[in-house]
């Protein structure tokens, strides 16, 4: 039985497989925001804001070997373990599940 914050867990649409070719950064919708990634064909999901300075990933930050670096101050994170792998930054980046279905992508909205 899911009670307290579980019961606010919901798995959201993020896009269509074809519409985020690898390589790319999107946002997806909701609070607080959730960017997904696509690392050769396989999907991942962080908090968008940098912890450091709260910028938008998904908007400003570049992604590189499998890192996301905040185009803000150069904050760097692991897009799979959301690790901090350069500062200013020292706190990570919340992960969530990504699930592929029927060439859709969803994501749970509740961090991993």
């Amino acid at each position: 039985m899911m009670t307290g914050q579980n019961t606010a867990s919901r798995l959201v649409r993020a896009c269509a497989v074809d519409d985020l070719p690898p390589g790319g950064i999107r946002q997806v919708p909701g609070s607080p925001p959730i960017a997904l990634y696509n690392i050769d064909g396989e999907f991942y999901a962080t908090a968008d804001l940098c912890t450091h300075g709260l910028s938008s990933l998904s908007e400003e930050g570049y992604l590189e070997n499998g890192e996301i670096e905040c185009g803000w101050h150069l904050a760097r994170f692991c897009v799979r373990s959301g690790a901090v792998k350069a500062p200013p930054a020292s706190t990570p980046l919340a992960t969530y599940e990504v699930r592929v279905v029927d060439g859709e992508v969803y994501v749970v909205t509740t961090p991993s």
